[in-house]
């Protein structure tokens, strides 16, 4: 246990806690800006089985944020270089790396079998896919989004709080490029790693009906509260 001794100091995690950890399971829909850091702290700490789902190559301009890869990787699958970059880190934990897009047809299948599903994913249409998906099967979900300085973390709970669904069922299915600074995506990748530990430990939602909305750029922190629609077509079934 030397690897982990200094999270097992924390009362909220102690032996039992990452004995907890160590069987538990978190599919991460996205291995970019978000699944960067997000990946590195869930290897970290020792969740034992992470799935990895991206679809896409490295390229240069993912340099400046996606800390999983350097200038090697031009061209090689994401999810196949996170895992090998991951297993270095830590060889401990399974690693299951799926080279694909996720869609309405294949969701409900990537889904099942995950404690936990994450994602750290650009496509307005994959995040309502899998929030669908998750809804349908019980499965919690936290979902993280960067824009520039700002960023945003949602932490879904099917059946108890409001779901992506609830939020943007409105929004546009493809999202443009938009501006990326390393730093702000490492700190809401952090953050979104942080709050999928305290859900694998068994501990309470910290965001519940909650959206947390990060400025990183006058280092501000605020919650603004989600309603759940009760015609939702995802979470009101």
């Amino acid at each position: 246990m030397e690897r982990y001794s200094r999270q097992i100091m924390l009362p909220q995690i102690g032996p039992a806690g990452q004995a907890r950890l160590s069987g538990a399971s978190a599919l991460v829909v996205g291995a970019g800006g978000l699944g960067a850091a997000l990946l590195y702290c869930l290897a970290g700490a020792g969740v034992g089985r992470i799935g990895i789902i991206d679809g896409d190559i490295v390229s240069e301009s993912n340099l400046n944020r996606q800390f999983l890869f350097t200038a090697a990787d031009l061209g090689r699958e994401k999810a196949l270089a996170a895992a090998e970059r991951l297993r270095a880190l830590n060889p401990e934990i399974q690693y299951e790396p799926q080279c694909l897009r996720v869609t309405e047809q294949n969701a409900p299948a990537l889904v099942a079998g995950w404690d936990i599903a994450i994602l750290a994913v650009d496509s307005i249409g994959a995040r309502l896919a899998v929030n669908r998906a998750c809804c349908k099967a019980g499965t919690p979900l936290l979902c993280g989004g960067v824009e520039g300085f700002s960023g945003l973390i949602q932490i879904v709970e099917p059946g108890v709080t409001p779901c992506l669904e609830c939020l943007y069922s409105n929004a546009a299915q493809e999202t443009a490029e938009v501006a990326s600074l390393g730093a702000a995506v490492a700190v809401v990748s952090s953050l979104l790693a942080d709050a999928a530990l305290l859900l694998l430990l068994g501990l309470p939602n910290p965001l519940k009906n909650d959206l947390l909305c990060i400025d990183c750029e006058s280092l501000a922190f605020e919650r603004a509260e989600i309603t759940r629609r009760k015609d939702c077509a995802a979470c009101s079934r």
